[in-house]
């Protein structure tokens, strides 16, 4: 058995439909996913934030054990944190661009009337007389200080110096400037409050979340051993590919003598939609899709759409066993016999009934 081989599927591309485990989806895991918590779930480490170029945020080492096709890395860290498999611990907020949705805004302060950056704070010089306020060096002058407003020369005692922010585009002076946060991306400001607030955690592994990395490497583990009892040649973790696009995928399976394929992912309680987008998937790289539930419950959506000649479902048992039956969460357990199931979805067409 061999891991982390990339496949060329062969076949017509028979759909255009890009096939993806999506964030919302909390029952379908990706090969990523699977590989990212095996790592926390095998060691002590964990997932820190890092800051990173224009201000971005990053977990760059749980980024490296994500393939391309899954969704932010953030988004998965929080999901399977919202779920109990990993335990967050509050580091910071970082804010992102409701224009651009780039994360890492700067902070920086504006003019109150033209709402321009470029108000720099700066010593402000008022000329008790006739009450012009204008920076020092307007009054400054070779010989003196002449005021800018009257124009009459003044001494040191008629002049009286503040701190304030000036505007280099509409020469407003101001007291308080308004507060902005500036997107590096898009360049444009906001408002604090009109920017999109995100709590970021340091993020380790619950001892919910080491059971539930184990039972689904557990499962992905027996299937790849029973087709590969099956006289397939068998890759797990690897990747496969259709015209032009790249899928992970948790097990690959061909018959090296007729060309068979076994696609194989592995999921909680599947969704009709997940299960539906790992069909097409499967048609796309000319193999048979096979879904395995570590629950060993699925909806009828997915109970009818395993029932069909062209997708197998099984359950992982607690004993690392496969076996066809599942609860369906509408009605009583369902599924087609062990070996009807597990031969048309495993064995060879050429040894069937050796």
């Amino acid at each position: 058995m061999s891991a982390n081989r990339s496949v060329r599927a062969g076949g017509q591309i028979r759909g255009f439909y890009t096939y993806r485990y999506e964030a919302t989806d909390t029952t379908m895991v990706s090969p990523g996913e699977l590989r990212m918590l095996t790592e926390l779930s095998d060691g002590e480490g964990e997932f820190t934030p890092e800051t990173g170029p224009g201000g971005s945020i990053d977990y760059p080492t749980a980024e490296r054990l994500l393939d391309d096709r899954d969704p932010a890395v953030v988004d998965v860290l929080e999901r399977f944190g919202a779920r109990g498999v990993l335990d967050g611990e509050f580091v910071s907020k970082v804010y992102s661009c409701p224009e651009c949705s780039a994360q890492g805004m700067q902070y920086t302060t504006a003019c109150p009337a033209c709402e321009s950056a470029h108000a720099i704070e700066t010593t402000v010089v008022e000329h008790r007389a006739c009450g012009a306020s204008a920076p020092e060096s307007h009054f400054e002058r070779e010989d003196g200080h002449v005021c800018p407003e009257c124009e009459t020369r003044v001494r040191e005692d008629d002049l009286e110096r503040t701190e304030r922010y000036v505007c280099k585009e509409c020469n407003e002076v101001f007291e308080t400037p308004e507060h902005r946060l500036w997107c590096r991306d898009c360049l444009y400001m906001f408002p604090p409050e009109e920017t999109i607030e995100r709590a970021l955690y340091r993020y380790r592994i619950t001892d919910d979340g080491r059971e539930w990395a184990e039972r689904h490497r557990l499962a992905r583990e027996t299937a790849a051993d029973t087709l590969e009892e099956r006289r397939f040649e068998v890759s797990v973790d690897t990747t496969v590919e259709g015209e032009g696009t790249t899928y992970p995928v948790h097990v690959f399976a061909k018959d090296p003598l007729l060309g068979e394929r076994r696609v194989v992912a592995i999921a909680e309680r599947p969704t009709g939609e997940s299960v539906a987008a790992f069909r097409d998937l499967a048609r796309e790289v000319d193999a048979h899709p096979i879904v395995v539930t570590t629950t060993g419950a699925v909806s009828e959506e997915v109970a009818t759409l395993a029932e069909s000649a062209d997708l197998t479902l099984l359950s992982a048992r607690p004993d690392g066993s496969l076996d066809s039956q599942y609860d369906v969460a509408e009605g009583t357990p369902r599924g087609q016999s062990l070996f009807q199931r597990l031969t048309s979805a495993m064995d060879v067409p050429a040894w069937k009934g050796q």
